[in-house]
């Protein structure tokens, strides 16, 4: 019995072989030159072990580590790195809080982030991006210039919320 009949009497079903290539440009082209690449010979490639798998794909990680993407708000050279800026210790940190958006008054409340009311405005929570809506200064700005986005919240009495 051949494997089309038993598949037939197990499964109740039809093999039917449809052409998927008839009326295709350059389709003859195509068809020889599959044809001519089974007739070469194959190079045997014996699978990888376990360890040879492993290795690669942590070399892999170690290079994404070492060379981080590109991307414009990636301001670091690897990781762990920090905003280049020359100021002493308290300045970085919060520079590193404004830039990272965990700010001193974020609050967890049942699961929830809250803030304090900003002590400019008396109005609003102080969010993330609020302290620097405030001031009338963009994300950007606190890129490019950190050093005049710090000066600017020292002025305006923020500093106590970042």
């Amino acid at each position: 019995m051949d494997i089309l009949s038993k598949l037939k009497a197990l499964c109740n079903s039809y093999v039917l072989h449809l052409p998927s290539h008839v009326n295709l440009k350059y389709n003859d082209i195509a068809d020889s030159l599959a044809k001519e690449g089974t007739t070469m010979p194959q190079a045997f490639v014996e699978p990888l072990t376990y360890l040879e798998l492993y290795s690669r794909r942590k070399a892999f990680v170690n290079i994404s580590w070492r060379h981080p993407p590109a991307h414009s708000w990636y301001r670091c050279e690897g990781p762990g790195a920090s905003m280049h800026f020359k100021g002493d210790r308290k300045d970085q940190t919060a520079l590193a809080h404004l830039t990272s958006g965990h700010l001193k008054t974020l609050r967890l409340s049942r699961g929830d982030k809250t803030f304090n009311i900003c002590t400019k405005c008396n109005l609003i929570e102080a969010t993330s991006q609020h302290p620097l809506d405030c001031v009338a200064l963009v994300y950007n700005d606190l890129l490019k210039r950190p050093d005049f986005v710090l000066e600017v919240m020292k002025a305006n009495d923020l500093m106590d919320l970042i």
